[in-house]
């Protein structure tokens, strides 16, 4: 049996489970239960007749929006919609970090449902592609709920707090609460299976519904305990798409059979047969009708939470609909959002991955007078990484538009992650937007599918030797695992692949010896060759010996290894039959002889605090070249002494440099040494 045919059938047998159970799914790809969760909630006769109702509704309510060209009545006016939240594994010890999240998804709906996103102008060049498609924009603003609580519900609610429970069991761990009926309720707790999140399909405000989200998948940046966003899902994007059922939109690609009779009922989404996954190419996936092209950057669709941006007019025109028969089910007076003039600064650029080498990065950030603010607005900016430096342009504001966060120097920056806070001030309000910096040398996201034991099982490189890893996830990261090599020498490169089965594999290692945070420079990509019909076994090319780059520069870099099925494997794809595997190396100086050339070469103390006595023996009257760097490369102390012929014995002090290991260089003549110091 061949792979195609194999894969197909697993395919099949996924479908089989998740009809059956929408617990049955991967993590790799994005994976949305609301088909599953559907069929098994009709067959409740009570949710049956109450959605039954709902929909005939909105037949009635829809068909007048379309006689009017898709204009809702109720469209000049802000529907105010209030929001709880509910962490029913939450630690109430967490309260502040989990109702900062809550408000960050909040704040990330009400960009994406008014089309005020800071990524939305990519459909400028997106829409050459779909000349009968236009943006939407709703009318709807989400607020979480801050005053008349629902009683018997969390304990640790204050009046004026916002609706976020922690820790207390919603619908006795269901999907709907009577209790919180009148909310748009949003439910983040761990699902089986990895899936994301569902809905229903046109959800009831009356009966308390919500929409349900993964751990993993609600909100942005960095998180909290227990509830960390993960990549590719990781911007918030996948409670706007779970929400957009609740208001009564289907997925774009409809069932996900093909070019068959179904659609998702909306004249300006092209009619697509299947889902669209990772980060597709604006106009890349054609549709089921010649000449028209898969809408991948849709809500509706499967992308990467970073490659979907927009709704269309006509599912706008859908939720409008849907909305007015939800609109009388709100509790009233449980807000505090008066609509009063106001403004916004949104960005969907947080997280930021930076590359200390490029030396800049640049968040994009969309300003938004809401309610006829007509005040100017200034732009300030603090926790900025020490060693670097942040510009605003513009730096004042007065209509709507765009303003960038550039974050110069990085190159000073050690790798980590940093909060940086933005505030906008203006003669009567301040608003504060918090973005996150990530300093990393790690070139790009890779992460393979985890639905066969394609993987790497062993990599072995100079005193690397990370074996029998078998699959643990699509990516591993074991940057943690380092080698020391040296300029000009040459070291072997093994690795070991299991092939689930008789089948053929390749696998590709780079090694980013420029450290510019890419794998596409010439000399960085290693062939390993292929595999087949093994378990953990080497690859036709293993070993294979790897000469380090008289150029490459000093420090850590990352060094990456990707197992693929069939077809050679690129640097920086996702979703694919493999697994990805990044490891570090530290390139230290060529060693242009023997290390211990220089007699009674020694260092102590070693670890020191900055301050620490080399002695040597010198056997000539050249000048001793003392010099040290930091693991980058970077001279951070250097000095030339007296040539005698006697013992030399010398306190070298490195002022303010900060903890790390360093490579002291001595220089006698014709001779040298190059030793790691360690500064504590």
């Amino acid at each position: 049996m061949n792979r195609t045919i194999t894969f197909n059938v697993r395919s099949i047998l996924v479908s089989m489970f998740f009809v059956l159970g929408f617990g049955v799914l991967f993590a790799q790809e994005r994976t949305c239960g609301v088909d599953a969760y559907m069929q098994e909630m009709m067959a409740d006769p009570e949710f049956a007749r109450e959605h039954q109702l709902n929909q005939q509704k909105f037949q009635e309510e829809y068909a007048r929006i379309l006689e009017r060209g898709g204009v809702s009545e109720r469209g000049s006016g802000t529907i105010v919609i209030p929001v709880a939240v509910h962490f029913p594994g939450g630690n109430e010890a967490n309260r502040a970090c989990l109702e900062a999240l809550a408000q960050n998804q909040v704040d990330i709906l009400n960009a994406d449902y008014a089309a005020l996103n800071s990524d939305i102008g990519l459909w400028d060049a997106a829409s050459a592609f779909y000349p009968n498609t236009n943006l939407g924009a709703t009318n709807f603003y989400f607020c979480l709920a801050t005053q008349n609580h629902p009683a018997n519900t969390d304990a640790d609610l204050v009046e004026g707090g916002p609706a976020v429970t922690i820790g207390w069991n919603f619908g006795n761990g269901g999907d709907a609460d009577s209790r919180w009926s009148g909310y748009m309720n949003f439910v983040v707790k761990s699902i089986s299976g990895g899936i994301l999140g569902y809905s229903p399909l046109g959800g009831s405000i009356a009966a308390g519904r919500a929409v349900v989200m993964n751990t993993f998948a609600f909100g942005s940046g960095s998180g909290c305990a227990g509830y960390t966003p993960g990549a590719p899902y990781n911007l918030g994007r996948t409670v706007t798409h779970e929400l957009g059922h609740f208001y009564n939109l289907n997925h774009t690609f409809a069932n996900d059979n093909g070019c068959g009779p179904d659609d998702d009922g909306i004249e300006d989404t092209p009619k697509v047969g299947y889902a669209t996954y990772g980060c597709p190419a604006n106009g890349s996936v054609d549709g089921c009708v010649a000449g028209e092209k898969a809408l991948t950057m849709n809500y509706m669709d499967y992308v990467n939470d970073a490659c979907m941006y927009m709704f269309t007019q006509g599912q706008v025109a859908v939720m409008q609909a849907y909305m007015n028969v939800l609109q009388a089910q709100f509790k009233p007076n449980v807000t505090e959002c008066t609509l009063a003039p106001d403004f916004m600064m949104a960005t969907a650029d947080s997280p930021l991955n930076a590359c200390p080498s490029v030396g800049t990065a640049v968040f994009n950030f969309n300003y938004v007078p809401q309610f006829g603010f007509s005040e100017s607005t200034t732009f300030s900016v603090s926790g900025v990484p020490t060693g670097a430096t942040a510009t605003l342009n513009p730096t004042v504001m007065s209509e709507a538009g765009s303003f960038t966060l550039t974050i110069n120097n990085l190159g000073d920056v050690p790798v980590g992650e940093y909060d940086i806070t933005v505030t906008g001030t203006s003669a009567s309000i301040t608003h504060q937007k918090v973005v996150t910096l990530n300093v990393t040398n790690i070139p790009c996201v890779s992460v393979a599918n985890t639905s066969y034991q394609t993987s790497t099982t062993g990599v072995i490189f100079n005193t690397i030797s990370n074996l029998n890893t078998g699959k643990p996830s699509g990516y591993s990261d074991y940057t943690a695992i380092s080698t020391d090599v040296n300029r000009e020498e040459s070291y072997d490169l093994t690795v070991k692949v299991n092939t689930d089965g008789n089948y053929l594999t390749r696998t590709r290692v780079w090694i980013d010896w420029n450290q510019n945070c890419s794998f596409d420079d010439p000399g960085e990509l290693y062939e390993l060759g292929t595999a087949q019909n093994q378990t953990n076994g080497n690859t036709s090319n293993s070993p294979l010996s790897i000469t380090i780059p008289s150029d490459a520069v000093l420090g850590s870099t990352i060094m990456r290894v990707s197992t693929k099925y069939s077809s050679n494997p690129t640097a920086c794809e996702n979703g694919a039959d493999a697994e990805v595997e990044d490891y570090t190396i530290n390139v230290l100086q060529s060693l242009s002889v023997a290390e211990h050339a220089l007699d009674g070469f020694s260092i102590y103390p070693n670890p020191n605090n900055g301050e620490f006595t080399l002695s040597l023996q010198s056997v000539s009257n050249n000048n001793l070249d003392v010099t040290v760097y930091d693991i980058r490369g970077r001279k951070v102390y250097g000095s030339v002494f007296e040539g005698n012929t006697s013992n030399f014995t010398e306190t070298i002090r490195l002022n303010n440099v900060q903890s790390g290991m360093y490579l002291l260089k001595v220089v006698d003549g014709n001779r040298q040494v190059i030793k790691k110091i360690v500064v504590e």
